[in-house]
């Protein structure tokens, strides 16, 4: 099987990177807190209920000291912990966003860390995250960690299946370290463009079907896409509104089939504004139509190229206002080198 169809789904926890910073450095060291400027102000983060004074000691106990220095370790798991979401409980979300600080912190942490190192990580969240939160990132945390590994020994035995039943694989073993609904969440955007890859290539890949048949199956799963990423928030509803504007326009759609397609990704009044737009656009078109007819009269009549130039910059002042000419003469550059070929 082609190494290509090998899907691999880099994860790493955002807790891991300051935790093992904590696990590293010498308990002594100790920074201030950071400055307000990379606080998280989000009062939905875990930085709004990150616990800074868990981690420094009365003045008594640490001579030299003030009250507000904390470990400079602390302040690593802050700087990655902080943009991390919580829910109107206080429950970690796992969304993109943790996705991300995951992956990343595995890399960085790798594929060795002890047992020992691992609970060490999971007591400095537990500390500046007490309760429900932090539990649930220590969790998290560690479960992430064990199925990193068992991902990488996945990986790497042969693949003796096809490579969508080889990527259901893999979603199980995320599942069943992680748990269903988590891995679900964290993996939404890999799970949706993973997917809709496999049911392209198995319709393109379709001998019973005709060419008309896969095209239409393909436009019907291209929109089926565009569908989730637009309740994913990864595509924007004007991007997706243009999209599917250009397919009816290709299949000679009418006016108010676009309007009514607009008004349902977006609203009426952009539906509206659109078809303005278009009327503007289909007006400016038929203007350049005609200036390019009378324009080709001109450089057929025989004219020296001073007398050609001159009328041919009549025809622009007489076809165009002042700030559409530039636009004219670039599509005119276009078009003469189109006709050109």
């Amino acid at each position: 099987m082609p190494k290509q169809w090998k899907v691999v789904s880099g994860l790493a926890a955002a807790a891991v990177i300051g935790g093992l910073a904590y696990w590293v450095l010498p308990r002594d060291e100790a920074e201030s807190a950071p400055p307000a400027e990379i606080q998280e102000t989000n009062t939905n983060t875990i930085a709004s209920r990150w616990q800074w004074r868990n981690f420094t000691k009365p003045e008594a106990e640490q001579p030299g000291t003030t009250g507000s220095e904390v470990p400079a370790n602390v302040v690593t798991v802050y700087r990655i912990l902080q943009s991390m979401k919580l829910d109107e409980s206080g429950r970690v979300v796992p969304d993109q966003t943790m996705k991300e600080a995951l992956e990343e912190g595995f890399e960085d942490l790798g594929p060795h860390l002890s047992t020992e190192a691992m609970s060490e990580l999971q007591k400095s969240i537990r500390t500046g995250l007490p309760g429900q939160a932090g539990e649930a990132a220590a969790q998290i945390l560690e479960n992430y960690y064990r199925f990193r590994l068992a991902e990488m020994e996945f990986e790497g035995q042969p693949i003796d299946q096809s490579p969508a039943e080889h990527y259901e694989k893999l979603v199980e073993l995320r599942r069943s370290y992680l748990g269903a609904e988590t891995a679900d969440k964290l993996f939404e955007v890999e799970d949706t463009n993973g997917r809709h890859m496999f049911a392209a290539i198995a319709i393109q890949t379709n001998s019973n079907l005709t060419d008309e048949q896969k095209l239409a199956q393909q436009e019907a799963l291209q929109e089926n896409l565009n569908d989730r990423l637009l309740a994913l928030g990864l595509l924007e509803p004007e991007e997706a509104a243009a999209e599917k504007v250009q397919r009816l326009r290709e299949q000679g759609a009418s006016n108010a089939d676009i309007y009514a397609t607009r008004k349902a990704l977006l609203s009426a009044e952009s539906a509206r504004d659109l078809a303005a737009a278009d009327r503007e656009e289909a007006a400016w078109q038929s203007r350049f139509n005609g200036f390019w007819q009378a324009r080709r009269y001109v450089m057929q009549a025989g004219l020296d190229e001073v007398e050609r130039e001159r009328q041919i910059e009549q025809l622009l002042e007489q076809y165009f206002s002042p700030e559409e000419r530039e636009r004219a003469r670039l599509t005119s550059s276009d078009w003469q080198a189109r006709d050109a070929k």
